[in-house]
């Protein structure tokens, strides 16, 4: 098997898949992330319609009162008045001023705040400039004379629900958020700040970090830390390799450890795990993906796969397509339980343990198409193993009822993993996921990159001959995908899965 990976991209069964367009590399401009929950409290797009309800409402609320002449204790009363055109248009004209006012102040630029009193400051000085346009259009659109006593309602008004919508966004990120973190495996690397790592990272806004111990050029009885000692910088591939870790954050001083943390990120960047490193014009093959960890922080993070909007376009797309998919092949699901129970002994649905995004062990369904206790009689056939990798697999497996050689070659075998997209633990298109026994037996750090992204039901693999592609063609077309990853690539698999296995092109 080679060491070293070169993924052709002239396409697969015959299909151009990749355009000179979408082979195009990412824009490898440096993206500055913002970490900080109050940052993203108050330079979110969210505190932004936020503002602009708060004053709408104020706005809305005391031009009615004004036209009613009631008091405004009888809210009830401006139900009865007639909303015209114009008052929507003088209501569009000052939300674009609003969010000028407001974008001019700072309070949607996290340089600008570093304080709950400077945030405070700076909403009582954009409400006042917009309470003197809010009052002055009451007043000559609706004719209303009291000008400097609905000045000084409209502002008091609007400041304290602008400041409100602030600590409710605030307190949300501070308390409300950290509940529903998601547990990230690390391995720090360097133990000599370790403890104070540590101790960041288990106060994260965006993740519950579960350190799993140290790694260091030392030897163990030089590491002065609280967390276990892993092992030496020699075995961290080796530590990637068979362990679920999500994130390696290197702390070794550059100037000393320059070429060490070299070493670290390329083998971070050949098993497919994301490092956080200090800031240093390192070598990195992939700088499209690296990223700053903070603004006020000099670090930077190399992800394995870009982070942004389309993934959570993806997801949707899993949702709806897992939703549907149930509710139209419920029919046939029930059709083929019936003819799994009536023709072989054993449960209707197959459950295995594979492995999923980061090496997470997920439980696959499938609909049974093996005789029962198949697994158990794996081992007296593995000298028939016909595939050049170590995944296993028999054209001819004497395990296949008849009614299974059916159901696999039209895949109707993989619909139940429907279930695992509608739970996340899949994704429509992705590399496809591998059991315990196959990854077991992997023996390069390159193959690990695959888990880099969710598995899916689909893929490049899928539409590409299925088991005629040899162990080395179907990696290489996993990490194509991976590399070249766009929801027009996942639209355009989807697209052409339907007829490759309607064909049955390389069922087995």
């Amino acid at each position: 098997m080679r060491s070293e990976l070169q993924p052709e991209y002239e396409g697969t069964a015959g299909v151009k898949l990749f355009s000179s367009e979408w082979a195009k590399p990412p824009n490898t401009a440096t993206h500055l992330r913002l970490q900080a929950p109050i940052a993203r409290a108050i330079a979110s797009s969210f505190a932004s319609m936020a503002d602009l309800c708060c004053l709408s409402a104020t706005l809305i609320y005391f031009a009615l009162w004004a036209v009613a002449a009631k008091p405004a204790g009888d809210p009830l009363a401006l139900l009865s008045i007639r909303i015209s055109v114009a008052h929507f248009c003088v209501l569009a004209f000052c939300w674009m001023l609003w969010r000028a006012v407001f974008f001019y102040c700072g309070l949607y630029t996290w340089q600008h705040i570093q304080s709950a009193p400077g945030v405070a400051g700076r909403v009582l000085a954009a409400t006042g400039i917009c309470a003197l346009v809010q009052a002055q259009v009451i007043a000559v659109q609706w004719h209303h004379g009291h000008y400097l006593q609905l000045l000084l309602y409209v502002w008091m008004a609007s400041a304290c629900s602008a400041l409100l919508s602030r600590v409710l966004i605030g307190s949300f990120h501070a308390f409300v958020r950290p509940i529903f973190r998601r547990t990230r495996h690390a391995v720090i690397v360097g133990g000599a700040n370790a403890d104070r790592v540590a101790g960041e990272l288990r106060s994260h806004a965006d993740w519950n970090y579960s350190l799993l111990g140290v790694v260091d050029s030392a030897p163990f009885s030089a590491v002065k830390t609280q967390l276990p000692a892993l092992g030496r910088i020699s075995d961290l591939e080796e530590i990637l390799m068979r362990q679920v870790v999500d994130e390696v954050i290197v702390t070794l001083p550059v100037k000393t450890h320059y070429a060490t943390i070299e070493r670290v990120i390329a083998i971070c960047e050949r098993v497919g795990v994301q490092v956080q490193y200090p800031e240093d014009p390192f070598d990195v093959s992939w700088s499209n993906h690296c990223h700053r960890a903070n603004q006020d922080d000099p670090k930077m993070v190399l992800k394995m796969v870009s982070e942004d909007y389309r993934h959570v376009l993806k997801r949707a797309l899993d949702l709806a397509g897992a939703t549907v998919g149930l509710i139209l092949c419920a029919p046939l699901f029930f059709v083929v339980a019936i003819l799994i129970k009536s023709t072989s002994k054993g449960p209707v649905l197959f459950k295995q343990e594979r492995y999923g995004l980061g090496k997470r062990i997920f439980r696959i369904y499938k609909f049974r198409t093996m005789v029962e206790n198949a697994e158990a009689a794996q081992a007296a056939l593995e000298h028939l193993n016909q595939n050049s990798g170590p995944v296993f697999k028999i054209f001819k497996d004497p395990r296949i009822t008849r009614l299974g050689a059916f159901l696999r070659k039209t895949s109707i075998d993989e619909l139940p993993q429907l279930i695992n997209v509608l739970k996340g633990e899949m994704s429509l298109v992705g590399p496809r996921p591998l059991n315990l026994r196959d990854v077991g037996r992997f023996s390069e750090a390159w193959l690990m990159r695959r888990f880099s992204v969710k598995p899916g039901l689909t893929c490049l693999w899928q539409i590409s001959g299925r088991s005629n592609v040899s162990f080395d063609r179907w990696i290489a077309l996993d990490l194509e995908y991976i590399d070249h990853w766009s929801l027009q690539l996942d639209l355009r698999i989807l697209a052409m899965t339907l007829p490759i296995v309607i064909k049955g092109t390389g069922a087995a």
